[in-house]
C-alpha cells in the first residue's frame, strides 16, 4: 500500500524522559535509532514544563505565551495555531493517533485524524507495551502518513517513586521495548525505511514533580532516525521542543504555517 506521501513520520513522546535516564537504562531500541540517526541530549522544553502545555508547543510549534495552554486542563485558543496534524490532514495526509492519556484529544482538531486509539493504562506498567502493539498494527495495516504514538507511563512512575529512582530508569527501559515493538514489526513488513521516526520526551522531572524552569525538567532528548537524513551523530545547533511540527511538516512536503514560531532542524537533512 502507498499512501500519498514517499515518505511518512512518527513521532514517539515517551512522558516524562530525562535524558540522563535514558543514559541510564538499558534501551536498545533507542541506541539503534541513536547509531544511524541524528540526536541531542539537550533539547529544550517550555515553562511551564508540564504535559499538555508542552504537547501543545510540540504540536503547534508555538510556545505556551502563543497558544495560552499553561495547565493540563484544555481551553480553545484566541488565536487559533494549526496543529501539525491538522496541517497535514488539509495536504490530504492520512494521519493516526495511539496514546493513553485521553486529555491529549485536543492535540487534534476534529476531523483531522483518519485513526485514533485511546486506552487508560497508565496504572498497568506494561500499558506502553499494549499501546506499541496496537500502534504496530495500524502502521502495517494503513501506512499512515503521520502517526503519533504517546508511551505515558514513565511519568506516572516518576511522579510515584521520583525522577531517576530505580523504578523511573526500569520503566524507561520497558518504553524502549515498547518502541522496539514498532521498530520491529516496521522492519518485519519492510516498511522500515519509509518512515522518519522522532523519538523525544514533552518534559524532565525532579524528585517527585516537574513543571519549573529548572535545568532537570527542562531538559530533553530528541533522536530522528531514517529516509531524509543525511547528518548522523550529535545536533551541534538548538533544538527546541516547538521545532518539532516544523521539522516533521518539512519531511511531509507540508508548507509550514506562518504562525509557527518554531524552525525544522535543517542540521539533520
Amino acid at each position: 500500500m502507498q499512501n500519498s506521501s514517499s515518505y511518512g513520520t512518527i513521532l514517539i513522546v515517551i512522558d516524562g524522559c530525562r535524558p540522563d535516564g535514558i543514559q541510564q537504562a538499558n534501551t536498545p531500541s533507542i541506541d539503534t535509532l541513536i547509531a544511524r540517526g541524528a540526536y541531542t541530549f539537550n533539547a529544550q522544553s517550555v515553562v511551564p514544563s508540564s504535559t499538555l502545555p508542552c504537547h501543545t508547543s510540540m504540536f503547534r510549534g508555538v510556545t505556551p505565551s502563543r497558544h495560552g495552554i499553561t495547565t493540563n486542563t484544555w481551553v480553545p485558543m484566541v488565536r487559533p495555531v494549526p496543529s501539525i496534524t491538522e496541517a497535514a490532514h488539509t495536504m490530504k495526509k492520512k494521519t493516526a493517533f495511539v496514546y493513553n492519556w485521553e486529555q491529549l484529544r485536543d492535540l487534534a482538531a476534529p476531523g483531522s485524524l483518519d485513526f485514533s486509539y485511546f486506552r487508560e493504562n497508565l496504572d498497568d506498567p506494561e500499558g506502553d507495551l499494549t499501546i506499541a502493539q496496537i500502534g504496530a498494527e495500524h502502521l502495517i495495516a494503513e501506512q499512515p502518513d503521520f502517526c503519533f504514538v504517546y508511551l505515558g507511563i514513565v511519568d506516572i512512575v516518576g511522579h510515584r517513586h521520583a525522577w531517576m529512582s530505580d523504578e523511573y530508569i526500569e520503566q524507561i527501559g520497558i518504553a524502549d521495548q515498547a518502541i522496539g515493538i514498532l521498530l520491529e514489526a516496521l522492519e518485519k513488513a519492510d516498511l522500515l525505511e519509509r518512515y522518519f521516526i522522532l523519538v523525544q520526551s514533552d518534559h524532565g522531572g525532579h524528585g517527585k514533580s516537574h513543571g519549573t524552569d529548572m535545568p532537570e525538567d527542562l531538559t530533553i532528548p530528541w533522536i530522528a532516525a531514517g529516509p531524509k537524513i543525511k547528518q548522523t551523530g550529535e545536533i551541534k545547533g538548538p533544538v527546541r521542543i516547538f521545532d518539532t511540527a516544523p521539522t516533521l511538516a518539512h519531511v511531509l512536503d507540508v508548507p509550514l504555517s506562518e504562525d509557527w514560531e518554531g524552525q525544522p532542524i535543517m542540521e539533520i537533512f
